[in-house]
């Protein structure tokens, strides 16, 4: 069990688009023993200096205010490396605002820094920097001068960021609350600027937009150690011993102690940060450990935990145990668990209410549950949002609060759940489970029937937030509230409802199977008037396909014996339209209430580079992209995906899957963050298009909503000023970092467990001929789309010489990137083919076969056979 140590707070973090983790005092002065300099010393013509020593690999680390006190032409940036995923040599930093404690070197805002990332070709260029740690750039070649276009009126507008022109047109700016549509769905009742529209790039901002390339030539190393899993290599480079090769491309290849022999096996070491000297060709790793052998599921799901830094299980220790069992001692009873009369003292109760929750058929832990009630004058209805009170059990400064805040997040794994709170809260004392007494933190407001918010003469909202006490009077799964929805059952016919309502599905306390179908179809009638309109006032989603396995029951291997397509009904869509709902008004409360301590959650707009880029591949195989906002982008997302449903054309359908593939790439993730640390215009979330947003509704499995449970409560009791947003031993930057560091490692580690099942179900059920559609070019290799199985992978044309001859055409005949592809004689030959030339293009349909990789680390492997 490992506990999170929390970086050092800096204070109050500056308010820009990259919120950086600060090096400390302590590490800006400790350096490696590889002769790196320290930061603020004087190293005159440093930069120009090399090594004596003809050992040295790279260059040592320069002042980066001295270099550009020296090389006043060039532009250096600072930023975070990124690594690519094709490559464990390359990369790329995307530009920032450094942090101002920092070297004082003149930040320049203009075309080269904020439009292009910069371009890190090898490791010598990359200079020992890992993925994820922040570093200057000294730019290859960049152009200084900012580009200006005129618009339509001939006033000169700077065209880089909605940002940058806001302030210089705030003028023409309209307040999110200002908006009709805005106001129907959400009411929004705090005003804050809407992002001005992203202006297309000139043909002369394009034309600039050339790449850049760069070096490092300085390095901030992270401020702890890192977990690396691989795979266990021979040296091939002749220098002998064993490397470990990451699962991720992004990170480099490392040198593990020489004592280690076994290789082709998976195995974990531990990188220290800092410690990848000059003289050093690969990192070191210490601490290493043999996982287990390649394509065994225990050996690849523990590899995909270890590389997210997820080194803790299923189990808690003794004192977080008994930190849980001191708070539900008194309500123990035969039944598990109900609440005292001292616990419902001072709530709403709201225990005769029609309550019912909708989940996944094997969910265990519960916690959001739905109510629906017509209002007296049949104007509308009152929606209850009901969510777990787990705060009343998870208390600040505890055993099990510090271990919820270690872990942030519940990982679901394709054979496992990895809870974030034991089992006794997260599936019984905090479960909203059928037929017994639970602890809410409510939410309700009232709506009309087309799914918009209601409100009064003034524009006000009746909105209330609260702790309840409620009785769930029916366990719904998606499958049977889909059944209800579509009239299959609960329509007072025993026949239907036998064969499509399952009895552990059915209502309890007396409520019958009738009462439950008419609230569900009612709140499926509101929802999906709300979806509508949020659609079509600018929501964008990207509906990417998520892989379903079915294990063989006999097997005790694990091994999938069918892989498909998860399922999305209706029924999940009525529960996240109100969810999305609550979400929204809980972070109102926080801004209007909560003084600044809100934790809230934000999607920045994806960068406009590569939504061009995007628009631009779109166009290449038909399809219009308008996107200036995500109104508009949604909008022509809508308009093709309604032809494609209009004329059920395959071939519509499929450039749909590859855009949405494609779009996928420029947006970022949404991040947490504390309110006080960002300017409010910049609160938006630009794939739900509405200017703030939180996370309140999944307390079980999120540390984020606890999180804003407490400070939720401290508002309505208007007790800010005595409020402490955590445990005194960490801030709540610190917190808000840590949610946003477990959210993606999570996600990737589910990623990645997704992955490998589905590799070792293509191991026994390999895929000899199915259609792949390229959404991806390079010189030697691209990128396919699968859509029988909706998974990506790259083909690489160097690993089939013996079957295909190909050559790299940058423009085409058509001025199309082409990589052209003939069969070699002893395969045109030998597998009597009938073609003999195929270009390879951008949305080309190939024909493929897939298949599980046969070394290791384990993943699909793609062939091309040929045209489709």
């Amino acid at each position: 069990m490992s506990s999170f140590q929390s970086p050092p707070s800096s204070g109050k973090k500056s308010r820009t688009r990259h919120r950086n983790r600060t090096p400390s005092k302590e590490s800006k002065a400790s350096t490696p023993s590889s002769g790196n300099q320290t930061p603020g010393s004087k190293t005159p013509n440093s930069s120009r200096r090399r090594s004596s020593n003809q050992n040295t690999v790279y260059q040592t680390y320069v002042d980066p205010a001295a270099f550009a006190a020296e090389n006043p032409t060039k532009t250096i940036v600072y930023g975070k490396f990124r690594g690519l995923t094709t490559s464990r040599k390359s990369g790329y930093v995307s530009p920032s605002k450094p942090p101002a404690n920092q070297f004082q070197v003149e930040y320049k805002e203009n075309a080269a820094t904020l439009l292009r990332d910069v371009f890190i070709s090898d490791l010598k260029a990359r200079n020992r920097v890992v993925d994820g740690e922040y570093c200057y750039v000294v730019v290859d070649e960049a152009e200084e001068n900012e580009e200006e276009d005129e618009d339509e009126d001939g006033d000169i507008v700077t065209n880089l960021t909605s940002k940058m022109e806001a302030s210089t047109l705030s003028t023409q700016r309209q307040t999110w609350n200002s908006q009709e549509k805005q106001q129907t769905l959400w009411s929004p009742q705090h005003a804050t600027n809407i992002p001005l529209p992203m202006r297309p790039l000139s043909e002369k901002q394009k034309k600039n937009l050339s790449q850049l390339t760069g070096r490092v030539i300085y390095a901030f190393p992270a401020e702890k150690s890192k977990t690396v899993v691989g795979v266990l290599k021979s040296n091939p480079n002749g220098r002998g011993g064993v490397l470990l090769n990451p699962i991720s491309n992004k990170l480099t290849s490392f040198v593990v102690p020489s004592s280690i022999t076994q290789t082709d096996v998976l195995a974990s070491g531990t990188y220290t940060p800092g410690t990848w000297g000059t003289r050093d060709y690969f990192p070191k790793l210490t601490d290493v450990m043999v996982i287990g052998n390649c394509i065994d599921i225990e050996a690849e799901t523990m590899a995909a935990l270890l590389g997210e830094g997820i080194d803790w299980d299923e189990t808690f220790e003794k004192t977080v145990e008994e930190d849980v069992l001191n708070s539900v001692e008194a309500g123990r009873n035969a039944n598990g668990w109900e609440p005292t009369e001292a616990d419902m003292a001072n709530r709403r109760d709201f225990r005769n209410d029609c309550v019912f929750t909708i989940d996944p058929t094997t969910a265990r832990d519960l916690d959001d549950a739905l109510c629906v009630e017509e209002l007296p004058d049949k104007s509308g209805v009152l929606v209850s949002v009901h969510i777990a009170d787990v705060t009343n059990f998870v208390k600040p400064g505890s055993n099990v609060d510090d271990e919820a805040r270690n872990r942030c997040t519940t990982v679901y794994m394709v054979d496992r759940v990895i809870p974030m709170l034991p089992r006794d809260l997260c599936e019984i004392a905090c479960s909203l489970n059928e037929g017994v007494t639970r602890l809410s933190f409510s939410c309700q407001f009232e709506m009309d029937y087309n799914g918009g918010l209601k409100t009064d003469a003034k524009g006000k909202r009746k909105v209330w937030y609260g702790r309840g006490v409620i009785r769930s009077k029916c366990r719904l799964d998606y499958t049977t509230a889909q059944n209800i929805i579509s009239g299959k059952c609960g329509n007072g016919n025993v026949k239907e409802d036998d064969e499509f309502w399952d009895q552990p599905r059915r209502p309890v306390d007396g409520v019958s199977r009738e009462t439950i179908a008419e609230k569900v179809r009612l709140m499926h009638r509101i929802a999906m008037g709300r979806r509508a309109m949020r659609f079509e006032h600018g929501a964008v989603t990207l509906n990417k396909v998520k892989l379903a396995f079915k294990m063989n029951k006999n097997d005790g291997e694990k091994i999938p014996e069918k892989a498909e397509a998860y399922p999305i009904y209706d029924s999940n869509r009525v529960v996240e339209e109100f969810m999305l709902l609550a979400n929204f008004l809980v972070a109102e409360k926080l801004i209007m209430k909560g003084e600044g301590a809100g934790l809230l959650r934000r999607h920045e707009q994806p960068s406009q580079k590569g939504l061009t880029e995007a628009k631009e591949m779109a166009e290449a195989c038909g399809i219009y992209l308008d996107i200036s906002t995500s109104q508009s982008l949604q909008e022509t997302l809508n308009a093709f995906t309604k032809k494609a449903s209009a004329t059920n054309s395959a071939e519509d359908i499929l450039k749909l899957q590859a855009i949405t593939a494609i779009l996928s790439q420029p947006f970022q993730p949404a991040e947490y963050f504390i309110a006080s640390e960002m300017d409010q215009d910049d609160y938006m979330h630009f794939a739900l298009n509405i200017p703030y947003y939180t996370h309140f509704t999944s307390p079980i499995r999120r540390y984020a909503d606890c999180i804003v449970h407490r400070v939720l409560q401290a508002a309505l009791d208007d007790d800010m000023d005595t409020y402490n947003i955590t445990n005194p031993k960490t801030s709540e930057a610190a917190v808000a970092e840590r949610c946003n560091e477990m959210k993606q490692a999570a996600k990737k580690a589910q990623e990645r467990s997704d992955r490998v099942f589905l590799s070792i179900f293509l191991k026994h059920n390999p895929i000899q001929s199915t259609m792949g559609v390229v959404i991806g070019m390079g010189e030697k290799s691209f990128t396919v789309l699968i859509p029988e199985i909706g998974a990506e992978g790259r083909i690489y044309l160097d690993d089939m010489k013996k079957r295909f001859h190909h050559k790299y055409v940058e423009n085409g005949e058509d001025g199309k990137k082409t990589i052209k592809i003939s069969p070699t004689e002893e395969e045109r030959v030998g597998k009597q083919l009938t073609w003999q030339n195929l270009d390879v293009q951008l949305f080309k349909k190939l024909n493929v076969s897939v298949t599980c990789k046969e070394d290791p680390p384990v993943d699909i492997k793609i062939w091309l056979n040929g045209p489709n």
